[in-house]
Parts: structure tokens; C-alpha cells; sequence
């Protein structure tokens, strides 16, 4: 996982770069854990004395395990809609090249940076418990809208657009959740990765039909 320089301000900003406060701090210093402790074993007490404060300093500065955790997701989930724009401007104007790449990029944070993956979309904490994770996950959308959105042939409402949006998030989604749970049949031929990439050129298929 690529190490961030954060800095979150008291509004719930975040920006990188600079020297990193103690906000900052905490949350690099969480997400270093991550790199090997799943999310439901993070201990906020362990990442405060790592980052040699107080233990009591995620609580005071993010109201609350929740909220120091939502924030510690946000910062990791800007990270990967970054890296997932990146990916996408990468294919070019071919809206199927955009599509894939963004199928790869996905695969690749669901995979590679799977407990990461797990604390923003997983259960331990909700999208409203800090800004920062608000912002990532709607810029996040706006990238797969924008993706599926330019795959559409002429004349698709918005309505539809968007609800071809949340079939294509909850196939490449699922299939990942699917995958991490060994819930996935061995006789199934493919790995994910392929398993995505085909689920969505079905999908693309249909939309053009």
C-alpha cells in the first residue's frame, strides 16, 4: 500500500502534503496497520502508542472510535478514487478501456489493499460518521457514473443511468465480497479478476441491446 501524508483539519478536510499534525499522524500511523491487521482488529489503543500520544487522543480529536475510524477510511478511500481516476484518463476516450480500467483499479484495491477495502465498505463504520469518508465515497460514484454513464447508447434517462450504475457496482463489489468469503464455487473456470471483467462486458452487452 502506497504510505499518505495526510492533514485533516478541525472542519474534517482533508489535504496532503505539509507537516503532518497529530490528526495526521494517527490516521498514517492506522493506516500502516492496516497493511497487515483486518479492520475488526485494529487497535486504537496499539496506533496511539505507535504514534506516541495519548490513547486517548483518537477519541478526543475524531469524537469517538467510529469517527476515527470513518476518517482513517476516507483518507485510504480518496487515496483509491485518485488512483482509480488516474486509471480511467489513462484509457483514453474509448469508453470500454475506461470501463475495464476501472474494473482493474477496483480489483486491485479490493485485493491488494483488502483490509483497507473491508473499513470503508465494511459494517464497523457508516458513510455519515466522518466527512472525509462522505466525500471519497461520493467522489468515488461520480467516477463509476461518469465511466458507465459514457457507455450508454443515446437516449438512456438519468433514472436508468443511474440504476445501471448500482447493477455494475454490486456485480464487481459482490463478485470481490464473494471472492474474500471463499463463497465462490472451485468449479467456476476463472479467477475474479476475469470474473469482473466478463460480468461487466455482459452488462456493457445488454446496455447497447
Amino acid at each position: 500500500m502506497n504510505r499518505l501524508t495526510v492533514s485533516i483539519t478541525d472542519g474534517g478536510e482533508v489535504a496532503q502534503g505539509g507537516t503532518e499534525d497529530l490528526k495526521s499522524r494517527l490516521v498514517s500511523v492506522a493506516l500502516a496497520h492496516l497493511e497487515h491487521t483486518p479492520p475488526e482488529r485494529l487497535s486504537v489503543r496499539e496506533v496511539a502508542r505507535a504514534a506516541e500520544v495519548s490513547h486517548q487522543a483518537p477519541y478526543v480529536h475524531f469524537g469517538g472510535k467510529r469517527g476515527f475510524l470513518a476518517a482513517v477510511a476516507g483518507v485510504g478511500l480518496e487515496a483509491a478514487a485518485q488512483r482509480a481516476r488516474a486509471a480511467v484518463e489513462a484509457g483514453g476516450s474509448d469508453p470500454d478501456l475506461r470501463l475495464h480500467a476501472l474494473v482493474d483499479v477496483y480489483h486491485a484495491f479490493a485485493t491488494q489493499e483488502s483490509n483497507l477495502h473491508d473499513l470503508a465498505f465494511g459494517p464497523l463504520v457508516a458513510k455519515a460518521d466522518h466527512p472525509g469518508l462522505q466525500r471519497a465515497a461520493a467522489h468515488y460514484w461520480r467516477l463509476l457514473q461518469g465511466v458507465v454513464e459514457a457507455s450508454q447508447p443515446p437516449g438512456v434517462a438519468q433514472g436508468e443511468v443511474l440504476k445501471r450504475c448500482s447493477a455494475a457496482w454490486g456485480l464487481i463489489h459482490g463478485l470481490g465480497r464473494l471472492s474474500s468469503m471463499h463463497q465462490i464455487p472451485q468449479i467456476v473456470p476463472g479467477d475474479l479478476r476475469t470474473l469482473m471483467h466478463e460480468g461487466i462486458a455482459t452488462l456493457r452487452r445488454g446496455w447497447n441491446t
